[in-house]
């Protein structure tokens, strides 16, 4: 077999074991077993199981860059919601069809390794800047409402890895459904237009009132002086 043939199939049957037992209860040994590969060929391919572990990691941030697409804006582009809709449909059909990798990352239990720990870390970083770019790229384009990109980001990041960590401990999926849920949530929120209208006028009182609040307050200082 081909080094990389047998290497791919050495990050497979590692993801399994992962999965199955978890990070910090794997070993090198589990690992070779599986793989049915001598400990000198594990070796060759990889420095130790943290070495591995941060390889597939890089092969998650990799397929989903891939399945993020920019949005485009032009004549003869397709509707702006129907490029988001096909996005979470790449992302969410990789994601669930690869529920070794989701369970490991979901179910990894921190405060063990320090380093490792990092690293789960700076992979969710890498998925939110991600968003963030989309976010930042459709307020420049006049699709997103203006906000802090950074802590929606993280919004959105945070109710998908929940939903997906619902949905990969049943069997069958249907993912038009959860791409549709995803969005349509995403795009307006829970709330009735009749209350967005009302929440509307609300915060526009309140910026009225602020206002007046601070006219009144420099006219007071200028009295003073």
């Amino acid at each position: 077999m081909e080094r990389q043939a047998r290497r791919a199939q050495v990050l497979q049957h590692a993801k399994r074991i992962f999965a199955r037992k978890g990070y910090h209860h794997t070993n090198v040994a589990d690992i070779i077993a599986r793989a049915r590969i001598a400990r000198g060929t594990f070796y060759l391919y990889f420095q130790n199981k943290k070495d591995l572990f941060e390889e597939l990691l890089e092969q998650v941030v990799t397929e989903l860059t891939l399945r993020i697409e920019r949005l485009k804006v032009g004549p003869g582009q397709p509707d702006p919601v129907e490029q988001l809709r096909a996005n979470l449909g790449r992302v969410l059909s990789y994601v669930l069809a690869e529920r070794e990798l989701t369970d490991i990352l979901l179910n990894h239990s921190t405060g063990f390794d320090r380093e490792l720990d990092d690293k789960i870390q700076d992979f969710y970083d890498r998925i939110a800047a991600l968003i963030q770019r989309s976010l930042d790229l459709g307020i420049e384009m006049n699709l997103v409402r203006k906000s802090d990109t950074r802590t929606v980001a993280y919004c959105i990041l945070g109710g998908i890895k929940e939903a997906i960590a619902m949905l990969s401990r049943g069997k069958e999926t249907e993912i038009s459904g959860l791409v549709e849920e995803i969005l349509d949530f995403g795009l307006r929120g829970v709330a009735r237009p009749e209350l967005l209208e009302a929440v509307r006028a609300s915060a526009a009182t309140s910026a009225t009132i602020q206002r007046s609040k601070n006219s009144a307050k420099n006219i007071f200082f200028v009295g003073q002086n």
